[in-house]
């Protein structure tokens, strides 16, 4: 009996010690801060435009109850973002492009220019 309850004790050590180091940023998250910040609320992203010169790391915020996605339009980026969760995603374009909601493709768009 003795025996069970020593090794009950240890899975559940093993357990407890797994989920926090499992634990972590939300999903897509960097840990970094975001040069850029695009927030999504009523089935829309604020801003729409964005102007970035090399490499950005953008936090894209998800204030709907719903998922979003931010998918860059040749698909090279994307990242889905639950509903009140918030995800980052590091961008470098080459040109300027446009990105959008995978989910609400006709409605939900933007455009990144490359300074």
């Amino acid at each position: 009996m003795r025996e069970r309850i020593t090794i009950l004790a240890v899975l559940v050590a093993v357990v407890l010690v797994g989920s926090a180091c499992s634990a972590g940023d939300t999903p897509g998250g960097g840990g970094g801060t975001a040069d850029q910040t695009i927030t999504i609320k009523d089935l829309a992203f604020d801003p729409t435009e964005l102007t970035v010169s090399g490499s950005t790391t953008i936090e894209i915020v998800n204030q709907d109850t719903v998922e979003h996605s931010f998918t860059l339009d040749d698909d090279s980026v994307g990242q889905d973002v639950e509903g009140g969760e918030s995800a980052t995603v590091t961008i470098d374009p080459a040109a300027s492009i446009g990105w959008h909601c995978e989910y609400h493709p006709d409605t939900m768009k933007g455009t990144i220019t490359v300074s």
